[in-house]
């Protein structure tokens, strides 16, 4: 992560000097393997628009040379790095935003934590009031942009999963911590009660072991190899196939957020073409059995493209924020 991070600044630094307007941002992605350098990924440069003609000083090379410093040897590497130059749109956030007319959350992760030292035993069915214990749903900061800055005071309301009897159509919930935006990470997450939740269909059972979660190491290998995998959103599933990894993307009115995967909707005979559009940030990508990360933009006009921050860095910020001792994702919300 730590070479991706710096091979990504090298090159943008490259850029600044050659077609800065033109280049919207440089990912990593799965290197061709018939191409003639022997390098195990490939620069991705996203552009406004793909030209024929181009100066010699604007061009950018099918091959890079780069200087990479092995820190563990205080010597350099010359990398000879393929590039792959795709015209994109627009990246733009996909989040509803709350109002006082419209006040509605997407979300499709259930979590729970605790700040009491030592750990206390995980809630249980013989043992599910536990108070150490807290609960809540995952979604995405810029929601609740606007909504003031005392996270104390910013409400939700939460559609339910099943129906609850003759009860409200919306569980209520308040903002227990959010990132700042823009800058991220773009991560909240809204407490509510364990009774809700189950009550409502968002978890199965009390006792549920905690999900796998991905690594560092996890994106490293995914950014050489590629992977698939299936987005969870509002009441939707849809498949997805691997585009890059960004170790930092700027987004409109985001801001510059760390480790950011680009995915592709696989085509499907009538499938919504707006699948990662204007409401679907909050959903959760899985791969693998992993929860890989939440989404938060999306490329107009067609939406099917999306973005999603990895939980590798916004879980580490959140459990931090809440001031836990044990932050854990519980169940992915499938219906």
């Amino acid at each position: 992560m730590d070479c991706l991070r710096r091979l990504q600044q090298t090159l943008m630094r490259r850029v600044a000097s050659r077609d800065a307007d033109n280049v919207r941002s440089i990912g990593f992605a799965p290197a061709v393997s018939n191409r003639a350098s022997d390098a195990i990924v490939q620069a991705r440069f996203d552009v406004a628009r793909k030209a024929r003609d181009v100066s010699a000083q604007q061009r950018i090379e099918p091959v890079e040379p780069v200087r990479l410093l092995d820190r563990s040897t205080d010597a350099y590497h010359e990398l000879q790095l393929p590039t792959q130059i795709r015209q994109t749109g627009e990246i733009v956030p996909t989040g509803v935003a709350i109002s006082t007319s419209d006040e509605r959350a997407t979300t499709s992760v259930v979590v729970r934590w605790t700040t009491v030292d030592p750990e206390p035993p995980r809630p249980d069915q013989d043992h599910p009031d536990d108070p150490r214990w807290h609960w809540g749903l995952l979604t995405v900061s810029h929601l609740f942009v606007g909504r003031g800055d005392r996270d104390s005071q910013t409400r939700a309301a939460v559609r339910r999963v099943a129906a609850c009897g003759h009860g409200p159509d919306a569980i209520r919930s308040r903002v227990a911590a959010r990132g700042r935006i823009p800058g991220g990470p773009d991560i909240a997450v809204v407490e509510t009660g364990w009774d809700r939740l189950w009550l409502s269909g968002f978890i199965p059972e009390i006792g549920l072991p905690p999900l796998t979660v991905v690594t560092g190491e996890d994106l490293s290998n995914w950014t050489r190899t590629g992977t698939t995998g299936n987005f969870v959103g509002d009441a939707v599933i849809v498949p997805w196939t691997w585009q890059a990894f960004y170790p930092t993307l700027a987004i409109p009115t985001l801001g510059r957020l760390q480790h950011i995967v680009a995915y592709e909707r696989v085509t499907a005979e009538n499938a919504n073409q707006a699948t990662f559009g204007p409401g679907s940030s909050g959903g959760v990508l899985i791969t693998g059995g992993i929860v890989l990360g939440v989404q938060v933009a999306g490329m107009r006009p067609t939406f099917e493209v999306g973005y999603a921050q990895t939980l590798d860095i916004s879980l580490k910020w959140l459990k931090n924020k809440l001031r836990a001792t044990r932050l854990e994702l519980v169940n992915v919300v499938t219906a």
